[in-house]
């Protein structure tokens, strides 16, 4: 989102220069990286003790760009545990804040609001149902739309898709995608694995294609892993995985913007998602929702069948996965409702919004 961001806003003749703690997207786009997102890029209360020194240098990193650069507008990209204390530490400093990606007020509570309130001047917003929630609570916020409200089924995609991966006209396509942060992928691998397997032994005529956004040839290489990965022998996909997913029949996706992604492209899936046992302990008295897959809280209905934690096993993925790969009633289910899902999202041109906003935005502080 944030490469994108910045590519909108030159496209539009705004001149950009941009520092901070960006991805290879972010840092291909122009960013001046003082640290890769890859060092912080962390899930859960556990894992963030593993890297606290890398997270402890990044955030001393931005603190320094805000001390050296007075007149810039510090925006922020999800992250909400690394990013509201920099926010506090920009305002402290005089510096305006734009929130890229509202935090998930609606899934952990409501605390997050008043930080949003008194550090931020403007927070851009993925998801309509939020502008309600801050409204509400007095933050000042604008609806953007999402980047998955571009992404449509598209027919002669698919045939490209399948023809450049080598699937035959035969074979049913099953896309695995683990995650991108190694807890991610070390959690969710093997049950994904095992659980194609089962399908491919239950129903024939399957090929499997592992998403690689970083880590899965490591964990490939763990012995639990490495015996389901000799017996399935799935290829490995290291593109976008927008050009797996448009040849997929099904897929099976670790919680998070891919499910959104994925749904958009009218794929059928099954939502995985493994944590840490403490992790896991605290998020259940903290979060609030009945449901934690995007695509269901966006169309507010039980579209995607949720293997979440214990669930999460070869056999539970592998139930809720085999009649989606029928390709019977349940698969037409699933994409009728993902019918819904580009209003819902906005439609195309997020990025284009968010530009826009942005750049109303630092007009404001150019005119006071």
């Amino acid at each position: 989102m944030g490469a994108a961001l910045l590519d909108a806003l030159r496209a539009r003749g705004h001149r950009v220069d941009a520092a901070g703690i960006g991805g290879p997207a972010l840092r291909a786009a122009g960013l001046h990286a003082v640290a890769p997102m890859e060092s912080v890029a962390v899930m859960g209360f556990s894992d963030v003790l593993g890297h606290l020194g890398e997270i402890r240098r990044a955030r001393d990193a931005v603190r320094t760009l805000l001390a050296e650069r007075p007149g810039s507008i510090f925006l922020p990209i999800d992250a909400p545990g690394l990013n509201l204390g920099l926010a506090r530490d920009a305002r402290r400093r005089g510096r305006r804040v734009v929130y890229y990606v509202c935090p998930q007020i609606w899934a952990w509570g409501r605390g997050r609001v008043r930080r949003l309130r008194e550090d931020v001047d403007l927070t851009l917003l993925l998801f309509r149902f939020e502008e309600a929630l801050l409204a509400d609570a007095g933050v000042r916020a604008q609806w953007v739309g999402h980047p998955a409200g571009a992404l449509r089924p598209d027919p002669d995609a698919r045939t490209r898709a399948r023809a450049a991966l080598g699937v035959d006209e035969g074979e049913r396509l099953i896309a695995l995608l683990p995650g991108s942060r190694r807890g991610e992928v070390t959690r969710h691998l093997a049950p994904m694995l095992d659980a194609a397997a089962r399908l491919a032994a239950a129903q024939g005529g399957v090929r499997v294609v592992v998403s690689d956004a970083g880590h899965v040839q490591d964990a490939a290489r763990r012995a639990d892993v490495a015996a389901l990965w000799s017996a399935l022998g799935p290829s490995v996909h290291a593109g976008a995985a927008e050009a797996l997913l448009e040849g997929a029949d099904l897929a099976l996706v670790a919680s998070g913007t891919a499910t959104l992604e994925t749904a958009a492209l009218g794929v059928p899936l099954v939502l995985v998602y493994r944590t840490g046992a403490l992790n896991y302990a605290i998020a259940r008295r903290v979060v609030t929702l009945k449901r934690i897959g995007l695509v269901n809280i966006v169309l507010d209905e039980d579209v995607v069948p949720e293997c979440i934690q214990s669930a999460a096993t070869g056999p539970g993925i592998a139930a809720a996965a085999a009649p989606l790969l029928a390709g019977g009633a349940a698969a037409a289910r699933q994409r009728a409702a993902f019918e819904r899902l580009p209003e819902r999202l906005g439609g195309a041109g997020a990025a284009e919004r968010a530009a826009d906003a942005l750049a109303a935005f630092a007009l404001e502080g150019a005119a006071r």
